[in-house]
């Protein structure tokens, strides 16, 4: 419902919608086996990937409406590879990949380009509980802006469907 406001909104003040940012993630503090908690893992699967998959569902007729457009959502570079301290954030960000490559060819026809952008540590909330750890470790943290910079490439270039950038400093 709330995908579908925003979109109505859009839609409303502005005539339209021509892209979208579906920009919303937390770390689930969640394993497997005995540290298993159902109760982080729905709400990690419900902001990560059914997130993506609402606002995608949301916006899909108002960017037909235009005749196209672009949808950039945002996974993780954990998306790409193997997350053992968080498992089921890796899961849930695979997930965003696999539906970013799966749905970037099949809403191409119709103008519709979806990407997914995949940053490492980047200075955002998610990493407010583990940023001393990322910086005595010597992993670079990346700013908002270079993340923000693939973003709009992302949805501004034409040629680009069905592709996850990573973005690492």
């Amino acid at each position: 419902e709330a995908n579908e406001g925003m979109v109505a909104f859009a839609v409303e003040r502005a005539g339209g919608v021509d892209y979208a940012y579906l920009n919303a993630g937390i770390s689930t503090g969640c394993g497997i086996g005995e540290h298993f908690d159902l109760g982080k893992y729905r709400r990690a699967m419900g902001i990560n990937l059914d997130g993506v998959v609402f606002g995608v569902n949301a916006v899909l007729p108002a960017l037909r409406e235009r005749g196209g457009g672009a949808i950039v959502a945002t996974a993780s570079l954990a998306g790409l590879t193997a997350v053992p301290y968080d498992p089921i954030y890796a899961a849930n960000t695979h997930a965003v990949v696999g539906l970013t490559r799966s749905l970037g060819p099949i809403f191409a026809p119709d103008g519709i380009r979806f990407n997914a952008v995949c940053p490492g540590f980047a200075e955002s909330n998610i990493i407010a509980d583990i940023r001393q750890g990322i910086i005595d470790s010597g992993i670079p943290i990346i700013p908002a802006e270079t993340v923000a910079e693939t973003v709009v490439h992302l949805l501004t270039t034409p040629e680009i469907a069905g592709e996850c950038w990573f973005v690492q400093a």
